[in-house]
C-alpha cells in the first residue's frame, strides 16, 4: 500500500505552478473537500482545527535539512553561499504552523499570438483562467487531485515590511517577525481565489503567500552568481523556502 502511494507520488506534472496529483482509487478519500462551483477554494491543510498554512518562521539550529553540496538540482542562480553570501542565518528558520507540527522528510532522486506590456496581473488571470479551463475540460476528479500552488511573493518595496529605506532585499537578514506582514496582502491571491471558486473541478490551495511575505531574507539577492549588479529579490536561495512548500505538501499528501 504505501509503495503503491510513492509511486503515485512520482507520477507529479507541474505546470505553471500547479501541481496534478495522480492517485490510486484507495488513496480517494477526499469526498469531504470538494469543491463545487461558486465555492470557496479549499485550503487543504486544516487537521483538528490546525492551519498548517498559518504560523511563524522560528529559528531551529537543526536547519537546513541538506547541504547543498549533496543536491545536484540546486542552480548556481539558487545557491546563494556558493556565491558568497556571508551570513547564514536564513538557512535556520522553520515555518512553524500555530497549534500543530509539519512532518520531517526525506529527498530522493528519480532517474499563437505576442502581446506586449501587459500588466502583470492581468496576465496572471489570463493564464490562470486559461488554466482552469484545461483542468475543468481534461481532468477526471474521481482518479485526480488537483494541487495549486499559490502566489510567491516577492520583496521589492521596503515599505511593505516597514523598512522604507531598504533597498529592494538587499542585505536582508532575519524574517519579518509574527505572522503579520505590514504590506498586507498580495494582489495575486484576489485572483487566485476568484479563478479557483469558479472552477467545476476540485483544487486543492497552496496556500503559501503568507510564509513567503514574511521572509525578505530568503532571496539570492545579489548573490544570484551574476555579481553585485544582478538583485535577485524574487527568486529563492536553497536550501531555503522553498523546502517549506516540499514539507506542506508531504504533510498533506500523508494526512491522507
Amino acid at each position: 500500500m504505501k509503495s503503491n502511494f510513492i509511486s503515485s507520488i512520482l507520477l507529479l506534472l507541474l505546470v505553471a505552478n500547479v501541481v496534478i496529483l495522480v492517485t490510486n482509487a484507495c488513496d480517494e478519500e477526499l469526498s469531504s473537500a470538494v469543491q463545487h462551483r461558486n465555492r470557496k477554494p479549499k485550503r487543504r491543510g486544516r487537521r483538528n482545527g490546525c492551519n498548517i498554512f498559518k504560523g511563524s518562521w522560528v529559528y531551529d539550529r537543526s536547519y537546513p535539512l541538506y547541504d547543498t553540496n549533496s543536491c545536484p538540482f540546486i542552480g548556481d542562480g539558487f545557491n546563494c553561499q556558493k556565491n558568497g553570501r556571508p551570513d547564514k542565518d536564513y538557512l535556520k528558520y522553520r515555518w512553524q504552523p500555530y497549534g500543530c507540527n509539519l512532518q520531517r522528510w526525506e529527498y530522493f532522486m528519480v532517474g499563437g499570438k505576442i502581446i506586449k506590456n501587459i500588466d502583470h496581473m492581468k496576465a496572471y488571470n489570463i493564464a490562470l483562467r486559461t488554466w482552469a479551463k484545461w483542468v475543468d475540460d481534461n481532468i477526471d476528479s474521481r482518479k485526480t487531485q488537483v494541487f495549486f500552488q499559490g502566489v510567491s511573493a516577492a520583496h521589492i518595496n521596503g515599505s511593505e515590511w516597514g523598512e522604507p529605506r531598504a533597498k529592494f532585499c538587499r542585505k536582508e537578514t532575519r524574517p519579518v517577525l509574527g505572522s503579520v506582514y505590514p504590506g498586507g496582502s498580495h494582489p495575486g491571491e484576489v485572483i487566485v481565489r476568484k479563478v479557483l471558486s469558479r472552477m467545476k473541478k476540485p483544487v486543492h490551495l497552496l496556500d503559501i503567500t503568507l510564509l513567503t511575505q514574511l521572509r525578505k531574507d530568503g532571496h539570492p539577492a545579489i548573490y544570484a552568481g551574476g555579481g553585485p549588479k544582478l538583485l535577485d529579490c524574487s527568486h529563492w536561495c536553497l536550501p531555503g523556502v522553498p523546502d517549506t512548500w516540499n514539507q506542506l505538501l508531504y504533510s498533506i499528501l500523508f494526512r491522507q
